[in-house]
């Protein structure tokens, strides 16, 4: 599945009308764009973002493989191209609640790739009509719509195949936008696309904290027993290496105030005295289970524990 972006400023109407996203092949001196020519590259179940004065208005999934089309019936008045172009016939999706890209720019900036990307470094749309989308943009832009149209998010997902039913699917999406390690992009990646998808997945297997059983999941926290910068791509996407943990228990586990020893009993730390223990809610004689492969992270977390 590929993403784009469309900037139907001067279109939208008439082509929403019509269920379709058209482009032409040339202008009238002969000239040919970027912009224009990637409709080609659309196929069947591809996914548009499609942009309209500033804002992400709707969702738009491909029908059909892009195809040769004389400019259609509604978009006379334009006038603006020659009559030989593309189009793609597509279904709209509109947003509950428009999203204004200038809110999130900062972040979509460093997602988007380089080169025939929507938005230029100022923040405003690029010139032209289609614009490619890479699998981390398009992943931030879902987190976004999540958040403010979970109707339309629920929907999308399942019919365009993107529902996470298990954590083989996670791990499997979650491998597809993964940058190689020491790149600009990783810390982006990994509070924006790598930490939600982690968490989905241990919540396929666990619904609380693994210490003290809070269940309300706006206060878990993914928690990787060995840390996401030191680990390799592998051990990054391994539901094996997290704990699912309320705020206060991520917070003294990832900096190494608790771990636990090959039964599971909780370590803690001799620093702590016992007034900080008890408005942490920690006492020793705490215990999680642990199966063999939780194990080998453990074995490493405890290792650094003991050496501070």
């Amino acid at each position: 599945m590929n993403y784009f972006l469309v900037f139907q400023n001067k279109s939208f109407e008439e082509e929403r009308k019509g269920g379709y996203l058209w482009a032409p092949q040339k202008n009238k001196n002969g000239q040919t764009f970027h912009h224009w020519t990637d409709m080609t590259l659309i196929e069947k179940g591809d996914i548009i973002f499609n942009s309209f004065n500033g804002k992400l208005v709707s969702i738009l999934t491909a029908q059909e493989n892009c195809q040769e089309h004389e400019r259609p019936t509604g978009l006379e008045q334009l006038d603006l191209w020659e009559k030989d172009g593309w189009l793609v016939n597509v279904e709209y999706r509109d947003l509950e609640q428009p999203i204004t890209y200038k809110n999130y720019m900062e972040d979509i900036l460093t997602l988007q790739d380089d080169k025939y990307a929507p938005f230029n470094i100022s923040g405003r749309g690029n010139t032209g009509y289609l614009f490619r989308v890479s699998k981390e943009l398009a992943n931030f832009l879902f987190e976004i719509i999540e958040g403010t149209n979970f109707v339309l998010r629920k929907k999308f997902q399942i019919e365009g195949s993107l529902q996470l039913e298990s954590v083989k699917q996670i791990e499997n999406e979650l491998n597809s936008v993964v940058i190689l390690e020491k790149t600009e992009k990783e810390t982006i990646i990994k509070s924006r696309i790598g930490q939600s998808a982690f968490k989905k997945a241990l919540l396929t297997i666990e619904k609380k904290c693994r210490l003290c059983g809070v269940r309300d999941e706006r206060f878990l926290v993914a928690s990787h027993i060995k840390p996401w910068s030191e680990s390799n791509n592998q051990e990054r996407l391994d539901v094996n290496n997290g704990l699912l943990l309320c705020p206060n228990h991520d917070a003294v586990f990832d900096k190494r105030y608790i771990s636990f020893d090959e039964t599971g009993k909780v370590i803690v730390k001799k620093s702590l005295d016992a007034t900080t223990k008890m408005f942490l809610n920690i006492n020793e004689n705490m215990r999680i289970n642990l199966d063999e492969r939780q194990q080998i992270y453990m074995k490493w977390h405890r290792e650094k524990f003991l050496e501070n």
